[in-house]
């Protein structure tokens, strides 16, 4: 009895590297003779492990109205795991029908993950801004500055009390 090549397909054909990702694995197998098992092995370097495919349950005659494929030969399938440490590439999947030994493969495709974008940094305010007059109107002084009249302010007024004190003295001794 010669080999036959079967169709196996993989959905979906490609996805991204870098996560464990399960994706499902279909073989088109012959029925074989004598009452063996009928399952299949699907094998890739992308995988975490051997996965068994196996006939999917009977459809009940409701599901069975949807469109039959075209080959004639029972599906089998199973849930691969893509390896998180698998590189983006091409790998080939293996699949071994148990009962024929018939055998076919189909290729995955890993990509790359996306760069990540930079993330903006919020610069949030934790005080209100300095726009003068309402925190203070009431007599309240902001908490970073200190009490009281400001240095320039204060230099001016002594200045001026000082020139007016010079004046009256003057004043004081030509009267005498």
């Amino acid at each position: 009895m010669s080999r036959q090549n079967i169709r196996v397909q993989v959905i979906p054909v490609s996805v991204q590297s870098g996560a464990t990702r399960s994706i499902r694995v279909r073989a088109f197998c012959p029925l074989p003779q004598g009452g063996t098992d009928y399952r299949a092995t699907a094998r890739s370097d992308s995988f975490t492990g051997v996965v068994t495919l196996t006939q999917p349950p009977p459809a009940t005659p409701a599901a069975s109205s949807s469109p039959v494929t075209a080959d004639p030969s029972p599906e089998v399938h199973g849930f691969a795991l893509i390896d998180e440490d698998a590189k983006p590439g091409r790998y080939t999947v293996e699949v071994k029908c148990e009962g024929t030994n018939d055998t076919g493969r189909t290729t995955l495709t890993l990509t790359a993950r996306p760069s990540p974008t930079p993330t903006v940094t919020r610069i949030v305010p934790t005080r209100a801004p300095r726009a003068g007059g309402g925190g203070t109107a009431a007599g309240a002084q902001p908490a970073d500055e200190p009490a009281g009249i400001p240095a320039g302010v204060t230099v001016v007024a002594l200045l001026a009390a000082l020139g007016g004190g010079v004046a009256v003295a003057r004043r004081r001794s030509k009267a005498r």
